[in-house]
C-alpha cells in the first residue's frame, strides 16, 4: 500500500510540472509573439513617416523652422518628438543641445510649436501634406557668422536634418509660388503668411511662366509710390524659354 501512495504522488508530481512547464511555455510564446507584432507595427509606422524642412531661420538667440510633413501618418504628441541644435557660441565653444518642449512662453533651450497649417483636418494635430512651425530659444547664443546644424525627430524616430545661420537670413529651400491674376494695376501682396515673425524684407523672383513674347511686372515696396508702369519696356520680362528671372529685394513695410 506504501508503494502505491508513493507512485501516485511521484505522478501526480510529474503532472504538476508539466502543467507549470506548459503555462510557461504558452506565457512566452504569447510574450514573443507580443513583441514581434510591436515591432512589426513600430517599423511600418517609421516607413509611412517623413518630414521635410522647408525654412529655417535663425536671430540672436531665437530659431524659427517649418517643416511639412510628406508622409502618411499624423503627429498628435509633439512633447515626444526631440529637437536637437548643434553650432558654435561666441568662445567657439561647440554646443550641442537637445532642447525642452514647452506648451507655454519660452525659456532658454526650449521650443514650442508655433502653428499648423492649413490645419483644417484634425485641430492641432501635424497630418499628412501640412506644414508645422516651430520656435525655439538658445543659449548660448550662436556665434555670427557660422552655420549650425539641427536635427527633428518625430516619436517613431524618423529625422529630418538642416542647417541655419546665425545672421538672421535664408533661402527658402521651396519658395511659395504667389500668381497674381489682376493686371494693369499695383495688387498688395501679403507674406506674413510664408515668412517667419519679424522678417524686414523679401528677395522675389520674377518670373514669365509664358513660351513667347514678353511681359511687362514689377515689384515695389508698400511704401514706393514711383510709377515704374508709366515705361512698359523699363521692367520688360522675357519669355521663360529665353529669358531670365528677375530678382527683387521687397523693403520693409
Amino acid at each position: 500500500m506504501g508503494v502505491q501512495v508513493a507512485g501516485l504522488m511521484i505522478i501526480t508530481l510529474a503532472i504538476m510540472v508539466l502543467t507549470l512547464m506548459s503555462q510557461v511555455a504558452v506565457t512566452s510564446e504569447l510574450e514573443t509573439t507580443s513583441a514581434a507584432t510591436q515591432t512589426i507595427d513600430s517599423t511600418g509606422e517609421r516607413a509611412r513617416t517623413n518630414m521635410e524642412f522647408v525654412d529655417s531661420s535663425a536671430a540672436v538667440g531665437e530659431l524659427t523652422v517649418e517643416l511639412k510633413n510628406t508622409g502618411f501618418t499624423t503627429i498628435f504628441d509633439f512633447s515626444q518628438m526631440d529637437f536637437i541644435v548643434e553650432y558654435l557660441d561666441s568662445l567657439d565653444n561647440d554646443v550641442i543641445t537637445s532642447l525642452t518642449y514647452t506648451t507655454g512662453a519660452l525659456g532658454n533651450n526650449e521650443w514650442t510649436k508655433t502653428s499648423i497649417s492649413p490645419d483644417g483636418f484634425q485641430p492641432n494635430a501635424w497630418d499628412p501634406s501640412e506644414s508645422a512651425v516651430l520656435d525655439a530659444k538658445l543659449s548660448p547664443t550662436q556665434k555670427a557668422g557660422t552655420i549650425a546644424a539641427i536635427t527633428v525627430s518625430t516619436p517613431s524616430g524618423v529625422s529630418a536634418i538642416s542647417s541655419f545661420g546665425a545672421d538672421g537670413f535664408f533661402w527658402f529651400i521651396d519658395a511659395p509660388d504667389i500668381s497674381l491674376t489682376t493686371t494693369g494695376s499695383w495688387q498688395d501682396i501679403d507674406l506674413s503668411a510664408n515668412v517667419p515673425t519679424g522678417t524686414t524684407g523679401a528677395v522675389v523672383e520674377i518670373i514669365n511662366t509664358g513660351t513667347f513674347d514678353t511681359q511687362s511686372g514689377l515689384v515695389r515696396g508698400k511704401e514706393d509710390t514711383r510709377d515704374y508702369m508709366s515705361n512698359v519696356l523699363f521692367e520688360e520680362i522675357e519669355g521663360r524659354t529665353n529669358g531670365r528671372p528677375g530678382l527683387s529685394w521687397v523693403p520693409p513695410v
